[in-house]
């Protein structure tokens, strides 16, 4: 990562905490005494009306070989409590290699089960990327359909002897990402001017990670005052570990695990949080360099609890 993009992230996260409150945080996948906060890679088990503003992706050098930057958003609505609709989408620009917006993503959820006393929380989903609704050469031509599932198990039920490890949780997701098509059919002219057919064949990929993070703020609330500056009661080390490996049509050499480990910090606020993680590839499938990922996120419904933050239907969340 670039001391230029590492300085610009830096001073995004100290704007941010400028403008404003530094307060304790109530968000916001709760289960139990346990908040599990939004993350990068690997989504948080819960359901709530919140809102990614931007999030933006920087790499050196991609799989291809080029300097890659994204920015996106998504925006999540609860339909009934612990039910909810999210809306991404978001523009990629490669250098070289020009600028487009990918495919539409929605993803339904469905929060089903917290253990509140072993702070165990699950959820099942179902996303969906939607074929040709971004700029060509950058968005797919066939819809994609992926079952979800996210878990999250904190460790605040531990015996107090063992205090050190109760801030500690872990979050899990689960996914397989199946093509409406098996494959793509192309038109490739080569240097000559002669055109030819190109058939590509698209894989189903299973995906798979987690994250480990150990939260000051639990610490803070649950076990013991976190001493120092008021900035270091707020804050969630983190890393995530996401992969993806194709399991089925599967062009030959194509069965390579890629992925990234994720190592960062969070900032958690009563209505808000920032995120700062490195993007380390795993092998030369995954890129080549050490990339950066922040993201800005709103909640909604505790910024909004009595209007656009409540669910459509059945009151407030």
């Amino acid at each position: 990562m670039s001391l230029k993009m590492t300085s610009a992230l830096v001073g995004a996260i100290g704007a941010v905490t400028a403008i404003f409150p530094l307060t304790p945080a109530f968000a916001h996948a709760v289960c139990g005494s346990r908040i599990f906060p939004a993350t990068l890679a690997i989504d948080d088990p819960g359901v709530s009306d919140e809102l990614a503003l931007p999030t933006l992706t920087y790499i050196p050098v991609n799989s291809d070989g080029v300097r890659e930057f994204d920015a996106s958003f998504s925006y999540t609505k609860t339909i009934v409590e612990n039910l909810g609709l999210s809306v991404t989408y978001g523009k990629t620009w490669l250098n070289a290699g020009g600028s487009g917006w990918g495919n539409l993503d929605t993803e339904l959820k469905y929060m089903f089960f917290c253990d509140e006393p072993h702070e165990f929380m699950a959820s099942v989903g179902l996303d969906a990327t939607w074929a040709n609704t971004g700029t060509a050469g950058f968005s797919d031509p066939f819809n994609t359909f992926t079952p979800v599932i996210d878990i999250g198990k904190g460790f605040g039920d531990l015996p107090t002897s063992l205090n050190i490890l109760r801030p500690f949780a872990l979050t899990a997701e689960f996914s397989l990402s199946v093509p409406s098509a098996g494959h793509t059919s192309s038109i490739v002219t080569d240097a000559s001017g002669n055109p030819s057919l190109s058939v590509a064949l698209n894989p189903t990929v299973f995906n798979w990670g987690f994250t480990a993070q150990y939260s000051l703020p639990y610490m803070n609330a649950n076990i013991s005052e976190v001493g120092g500056p008021d900035f270091l009661r707020h804050m969630v080390a983190i890393t995530e570990f996401a992969f993806q490996t194709p399991v089925g049509n599967v062009p030959p050499g194509g069965q390579i695990t890629t992925g990234t480990i994720q190592p960062g910090v969070i900032y958690m606020a009563d209505t808000w949080q920032i995120a700062l993680e490195a993007l380390i590839p795993i092998n030369a499938a995954s890129g080549h360099n050490v990339g950066a990922v922040a993201e800005l996120h709103f909640f909604l419904d505790d910024i909004f609890p009595d209007s656009i933050g409540k669910p459509l239907f059945g009151g407030r969340s």
